[in-house]
């Protein structure tokens, strides 16, 4: 585990970025468009950077350099946003960017310096690595009101990153022919996943301007997200064991609940009804289905992979982020009827789990496919 440990700190800066800075934003501005538009240009320049980094991940064996870069260019982002408007913009957007690095870098990672018996351990500890830095970056938003706290965790992690990576083993692991008939057999489960990660983006957006509306206080917003991560670490182990040769029951029960979720919310804020506090459970059990869809639709799509890993996780985070610019563009540009915008996550639900059917149909009756 030597190798993760400046993780945490990463995982933490970067939650609490992505959540201070919009909240911080909407707290100042009251503008739901500014907020779609930060949260459109964070995403934007991650879906760049999935496929940018992915590409070059594999297309090399250094990975120390990259570990170092990743909190370099972290810090840098901490220190513009804690500027003014356009500062702050350019640094949530260089953030965005940046973080894309972590996962194809820590995935590359584990594959390339652990046995093939030892990453199902080490990718669990792993997660509950992740979720206690989520868990920490979204509850210390409470206490902290500005960057400098991520800025002083990024810093810190540098030094750290050097001792972590120092002697990682890295391999060239490209395959231009292989990656274009994955990516190919892959199209329809592409699609599903946009669609289930736009709806998803609708949702965390709105959640911001909801609780306004609802009455509640800003911090209502930072104890969700720290109670769901915290609920994500017990959802995430029972996902290990639940979802082994039942990943298709989970990933369409997983959608399921999420559209059902969104409906309900958009009858009730057509009929005048508010939750106020109740916005908090709502937003963890929508949220907790995640472990269970995410487990189980990348281990039903990433079996037996064995070339361009970094790749094609790269357009995998590429996919989502690009799905995310349209979930949060559609907050934006339709104002302040949340009503109409959870009904939009509704439908793009229901297209997820009609591709996803069409994707797994193909798949189960083709087991000669090359990919």
């Amino acid at each position: 585990m030597r190798r993760f440990i400046s993780l945490p700190l990463l995982v933490t800066a970067t939650t609490f970025l992505g959540i201070w800075y919009p909240v911080s934003l909407y707290s100042e501005t009251k503008s739901i468009f500014l907020l779609g538009i930060a949260t459109t240009l964070y995403n934007l320049n991650n879906a760049i950077g999935s496929y940018v980094w992915g590409d070059l991940l594999d297309r090399t064996k250094r990975r120390l350099e990259y570990g170092i870069l990743l909190p370099s260019l972290l810090s840098l982002s901490a220190y513009l946003m804690n500027g003014q408007l356009n500062e702050g913009l350019i640094g949530y957007s260089l953030a965005g960017f940046t973080s894309a690095l972590n996962s194809p870098l820590y995935s590359l990672i584990l594959l390339e310096n652990y046995s093939f018996e030892d990453v199902p351990k080490i990718n669990s500890r792993l997660s509950q690595l992740t979720l206690i830095g989520n868990a920490t970056g979204s509850i210390s938003a409470i206490f902290v009101s500005s960057s400098v706290f991520p800025l002083l965790l990024c810093l810190t992690s540098i030094p750290l990153s050097v001792i972590a990576l120092l002697g990682s083993k890295g391999k060239v692991n490209i395959d231009k022919p292989s990656r274009t008939r994955s990516i190919r057999e892959l199209s329809g489960a592409l699609l599903s996943f946009a669609s289930f990660n736009f709806s998803a983006e609708i949702f965390f957006t709105a959640y911001v301007p909801f609780n306004y509306l609802m009455g509640n206080p800003e911090s209502i917003i930072y104890v969700s997200y720290f109670l769901l991560y915290l609920a994500d670490e017990g959802v995430y182990y029972l996902a290990g064991k639940w979802t082994n040769n039942r990943e298709v029951f989970f990933m369409s029960f997983s959608i399921a609940g999420r559209a059902l979720l969104v409906l309900t919310v958009s009858v009730l804020l057509k009929l005048g009804i508010r939750s106020g506090e109740y916005s908090v459970p709502v937003f963890m059990i929508f949220g907790s289905f995640y472990p269970l869809f995410g487990t189980s639709f990348f281990s039903f799509m990433f079996r037996n992979l064995k070339k361009n890993r970094g790749s094609i996780i790269g357009i995998f985070n590429a996919v989502e982020d690009i799905a995310n610019i349209g979930g949060s563009s559609v907050v934006s540009f339709l104002g302040n009827d949340l009503g109409l915008d959870y009904l939009v996550a509704f439908y793009s639900f229901v297209l997820s789990a009609v591709t996803l059917y069409s994707f797994i149909s193909k798949r189960l009756n083709s087991p000669s496919s090359s990919y």
